[in-house]
């Protein structure tokens, strides 16, 4: 009986070099062409955690501008901590409670008329469009929360901190 070639000792001697010499070239080339492995959400990361960059300098507020926003940003930065926070977890009570306040206190009244001793005139149109976003998104959010609805949650808790985001991009001075 005769064996096929590729079983025949002299035959596998031959063809073994040429195997290896081909296995070789291309795990190298495969190689050589890969970036090197990293997790998938390496660069949303890197984005999130660097600082933003601004299109724009921040428009200028004066300084009693500043000091109207500056009690009220404190008091939403705890509130949005404490969202945050109710949001990781689903505490849809603690949602609907933060963004109820944050829609009431977002409520900064336009000027009436364009007087300079209205206090309220010192900030431009752009922070109550702002505002009005705010509130909208917070109503939103609470009542995403009153549904409990935890995809609805976190879609409106996105839309939230977004309007935050263009306010300080607009507004804050570069910390």
């Amino acid at each position: 009986m005769m064996l096929p070639p590729f079983l025949c000792s002299s035959f596998r001697w031959k063809v073994r070099p040429a195997v290896a010499l081909l296995f070789g070239v291309t795990l190298s080339l495969s190689c050589a062409n890969r970036p090197p492995v990293q997790a998938p959400q390496e660069e949303q990361l890197t984005k999130a955690v660097a600082a933003p960059e601004r299109l724009a300098p921040p428009e200028d507020l004066s300084g009693t501008a500043r000091v109207i926003l500056r009690a009220r940003m404190q008091s939403h930065a705890q509130d949005m901590g404490a969202l945050m926070s109710a949001v990781m977890i689903l505490k849809y009570d603690v949602i609907q409670e933060r963004a109820t306040g944050i829609a009431n206190d977002a409520s900064l009244a336009r000027p009436l008329t364009g007087d300079a001793t209205e206090l309220n005139s010192a900030l431009p149109e752009k922070f109550f469009t702002l505002q009005d976003e705010l509130r909208t998104a917070a109503k939103a959010l609470a009542a995403s929360a009153a549904e409990k609805n935890a995809l609805g949650v976190a879609d409106e808790y996105g839309r939230l901190s977004g309007t935050c985001v263009k306010c300080h991009a607009a507004y804050r001075q570069g910390r």
